[in-house]
């Protein structure tokens, strides 16, 4: 698209973080890949700004300074430049957080403000639109430290700025080699879950039976390795898993269909909720991992 938009409006370039354009001889724009151009002013016509609104979505320049971290995640995430950078280490783990703000008026300074009371450190906010972003949460919680409560967050933006948020909290991961694919897919999960789910904070938990309906095969593979994690090879346990289920969670029954001990049952359902976060034992965990069991059945 960028090549053939340069074919009509030679002068186009395209921003990545760190550069420092001429931002008010330009106008700018996003295109479906999140990519942000720019258009000389003397290269446009009112026709010219009518057509191009009809496919790309206008961007204004009104974000808060990016520090060092958020320079390199956006490079990472939206341009696939090497995490060298990062201040992370191999062995932690991140997750994006996508928002989505019903009105483009919150001053992202203001925003970065109230989002940094919730977390013991500043983390990056990566904004992707003036109304649309993510936040990057990296291996901050030390063992016994409560979860970020997202509920409450939510509830102080709609409070303090007058604007429906919403919140997205994606899969855990650990591979930065794979980042920038893991951060498209969840902003694609986001977008589909919104038009089914409008409760102002979503997990990917909650998100997998509707891209079951929506575009499974699509994400497949992607849903299968984010629910299963490292038991994705662990036959024994998975059996005893979708057994448990299917038997309405009941471990009595379970057990005695699997010729095993109830507490032994009991373990491995244990384990499975220890290694991959999801508690079965709960109705949307449980619905999740079975329709990701079947999935994977039929891969």
């Amino acid at each position: 698209m960028i090549d053939n938009l340069r074919a009509v409006f030679p002068g186009l370039i395209t921003y990545h973080p760190g550069d420092n354009p001429n931002i008010d001889a330009h106008r700018w724009f996003t295109t479906d890949e999140k990519e942000i151009v720019g258009i000389p002013n003397e290269e446009l016509t009112e026709k010219d700004l009518l057509l191009l609104q009809a496919f790309l979505k206008p961007y204004h320049f009104r974000h808060a300074a990016a520090n060092q971290q958020e320079l390199a995640w956006a490079d990472l995430l939206l341009h696939g430049a090497s995490p060298d950078h990062l201040t992370q280490t191999t062995e932690e783990t991140h997750r994006f957080v996508y928002f989505y703000l019903s009105e483009a008026n919150i001053e992202p300074g203001s925003f970065r403000e109230a989002i940094a009371g919730f977390y013991p450190e500043t983390v990056p906010i990566i904004w992707l639109s003036t109304n649309e972003g993510v936040i990057v949460e990296t291996d901050y919680l030390s063992p016994g430290e409560e979860e970020v409560s997202y509920g409450q967050i939510t509830d102080l933006l709609m409070s303090d700025f007058y604007t429906k948020v919403h919140l997205f909290i994606g899969p855990t991961y650990s591979d930065l080699s794979l980042a920038q694919n893991q951060f498209q897919i969840g902003m694609e999960w986001f977008k589909t879950v919104r038009s089914y789910d409008n409760n102002p904070v979503i997990t990917f938990i909650d998100a997998v039976p509707y891209l079951f309906l929506d575009k499974a095969l699509e994400y497949s593979e992607e849903i299968v390795s984010a629910v299963f994690q490292d038991t994705i090879e662990e036959k024994e346990l998975l059996t005893t898993i979708q057994t448990f289920l299917e038997c309405n969670s009941n471990a009595t029954m379970a057990s005695k269909k699997l010729y095993m001990h109830r507490n032994s049952l009991q373990y491995r359902v244990d384990k499975f909720i220890e290694k991959t976060g999801i508690d079965v034992k709960q109705f949307k965990g449980a619905l999740t991992v079975y329709l990701a069991l079947i999935l994977k059945k039929n891969r």
